[in-house]
């Protein structure tokens, strides 16, 4: 179907449904052929609308990174939600609401978490997350005596439905092709599995959920592991086409922006099109850090990347966009660019979800 480039005022996000329907589905295709589940994390696109491309929502396990996030999906049908950051004690209240609507999951990274947990008056799945080397939130894989006095703890309380542990190795976005994703996989995996099996908790009835879209696109196996969630996938973007998670033609999200100013002599436009829109999120080039690179605009879509055209900097609403001569002399004011950003999560975030669909 023809994208009608005419209707955009701009900046809006631009999603085409065909990419992001052709990722979920080799994504089922790998967990099945995996003999893992598929829990797909739903903060990258945080839109019900989307949501349901994965399947029918009563029947899709899905992962949150927010009580606002696993409210809206609990109010648009899903039954099965696992809020994938550490529990915030706080939010008790809402944390018993959701445990008697849905089968809820909650995340812990410490025995003190245990305190608010007693507290819940409807059973929940407890998810104990664990660092095998990323070093954001979870307990280190070393301290073993510390993990396994939680899963007994954790294991005993009536609260608690099934316990399982939580491995994000978000160190794999630090990583450059196949061989250096397979390492993060291959050291992330193998720690875990030994923790688990000194585990004075049967291994075989702790659920073991991981996952993280460069190694969940590119590997094949997930040995020792129940169920994979990974998010980005739906989207990618241009870090993870710079990791070789991804080729240009499987990234599924752009943002158009209308021209708005042109500097022939610094070899520059302005667009409407700022941090509000991409985040400061960057990927490096030549040590410099880039936001997002200029696409080919074709008449259902984009196409490849324009080399020399990129989003150099931003201040709020505007960007500043490094263009060739030759493109240059040809842009006109209102002219749109529709740029690939450097991270697809916080643009949806920034847009609460809203975009314009490429079918």
């Amino acid at each position: 179907m023809k994208m009608n480039w005419d209707t955009i005022a701009g900046p809006e996000v631009v999603v085409d449904s065909r990419k992001a329907k052709r990722n979920i589905t080799r994504m089922q295709d790998k967990a099945r052929s995996a003999g893992v589940d598929l829990r797909p994390h739903f903060k990258t696109h945080q839109s019900p609308i989307i949501g349901k491309w994965f399947g029918p929502a009563e029947q899709t396990p899905i992962a949150v990174s927010s009580v606002p996030m696993a409210r809206l999906f609990a109010d648009a049908g899903w039954r099965d939600i696992l809020i994938a950051i550490p529990l915030n004690p706080r939010q008790l209240p809402a944390y018993n609401r959701m445990a008697r609507e849905v089968t809820l999951g909650l995340t812990i990274e410490h025995i003190d978490a245990l305190k608010t947990v007693q507290r819940l008056m409807h059973p929940v799945d407890l998810y104990v997350e664990i660092d095998a080397g990323y070093g954001r939130t979870g307990i280190s894989w070393r301290e073993s005596r510390r993990i396994y006095e939680l899963f007994e703890a954790a294991h005993k309380m009536p609260q608690v439905r099934h316990l399982g542990v939580l491995l994000h190795a978000g160190n794999s976005y630090n990583t450059r092709g196949d061989h250096g994703i397979a390492q993060v996989h291959e050291e992330s995996l193998t720690r875990l599995h030994q923790l688990l099996q000194e585990s004075p908790i049967p291994a075989e009835s702790i659920r073991v959920s991981v996952g993280d879209t460069p190694t969940c696109s590119r590997m094949e196996s997930f040995p020792g592991a129940n169920e994979i969630r990974p998010g980005n996938y739906v989207f990618f973007d241009w870090q993870q086409q710079r990791i070789g998670a991804c080729d240009w033609s499987d990234i599924a999200l752009a943002i158009a922006c209308p021209v708005i100013a042109r500097y022939p002599e610094r070899g520059e436009v302005v667009v409407h099109g700022g941090a509000v829109h991409f985040s400061k999120d960057y990927v490096l080039i030549d040590g410099k850090p880039q936001y997002g690179q200029v696409m080919r605009i074709t008449s259902d879509g984009w196409g490849g990347p324009i080399q020399g055209a990129y989003l150099q900097s931003m201040s709020q609403e505007h960007g500043k966009v490094k263009v060739p001569d030759t493109m240059l002399a040809e842009l006109k004011l209102g002219d749109l660019l529709v740029i690939v950003p450097a991270h697809s999560c916080l643009v949806m975030d920034a847009s609460k979800g809203e975009c314009v669909l490429i079918r």
